[in-house]
C-alpha cells in the first residue's frame, strides 16, 4: 500500500523540487524535499520501502537536474539504509532525531553530489559553494525536518493503523 502512494508521493515532490523550489531558495540553497521524505520514511521504521523510494526519487532528481543519472539515487538508497538503523526505535523517543538524521543525510547527500560533479568535469569551487550552496540547503533542510516528520508519522499512521487486540 505505501509503494501505491509513496512513489507518487515521490515522484511530485521531485517535481515540485526541481520546477519550483529551484527558484525559491536562500542564494543558491533550495530544500531537498525527496530526502526528507525519505529520512523520515526511513525513521519511522520503513526502512525497505524508503530504500525504493529513494532509488525513485533518486532517478527522477538526476533526470530533472543534469546529474549523471543514478548519483542521487545511489545515495538515497544508502541514506534510507543509514538512517533506518535505528529501526524506529528512537522516532517518538526525542524531537531532535529527526532534526539529527536531517543534518547528517544532508551533509552527506550534498557532499554525494559535489563529488560527483567533480569527478564529472564540472569546475566545482569547494570554498564558495558551501557558503552559497550547502549552508543554506542544510538550513532550509533543518527548517523543515520537523514538520516533514510528523506528516511522516500521520502518513504511516494512516496506511499502518496499530492493530487492536481484544
Amino acid at each position: 500500500m505505501a509503494y501505491l502512494v509513496g512513489i507518487p508521493l515521490i515522484a511530485f515532490l521531485a517535481i515540485v523540487q526541481s520546477a519550483i523550489l529551484s527558484h525559491l531558495g536562500i542564494l543558491d540553497g533550495r530544500p531537498d524535499l525527496v530526502l526528507l521524505a525519505v529520512v523520515t520514511w526511513s525513521l519511522s521504521g520503513r526502512a525497505v520501502e524508503a530504500m525504493v523510494w529513494g532509488w525513485v526519487g533518486g532517478m527522477l532528481i538526476d533526470l530533472l537536474s543534469g546529474l549523471p543519472l543514478g548519483v542521487s539515487a545511489i545515495a538515497l538508497v544508502g541514506i534510507a539504509y543509514l538512517a533506518s538503523l535505528t529501526e524506529g526505535r528512537f522516532w517518538e523517543g526525542h524531537v531532535l532525531v529527526p532534526v539529527a538524521a536531517v543534518l547528517v543525510a544532508s551533509l552527506l547527500f550534498l557532499a554525494v553530489e559535489m563529488a560527483a560533479l567533480a569527478v564529472s568535469g564540472y569546475p566545482l569551487q569547494v570554498i564558495p559553494a558551501l557558503g552559497r550552496v550547502v549552508l543554506p540547503s542544510l538550513f532550509l533542510n533543518l527548517v523543515l525536518a520537523l514538520p516533514a516528520a510528523q506528516l511522516a508519522e500521520g502518513l504511516r499512521d494512516l496506511l499502518y493503523p496499530a492493530r487492536v487486540t481484544i
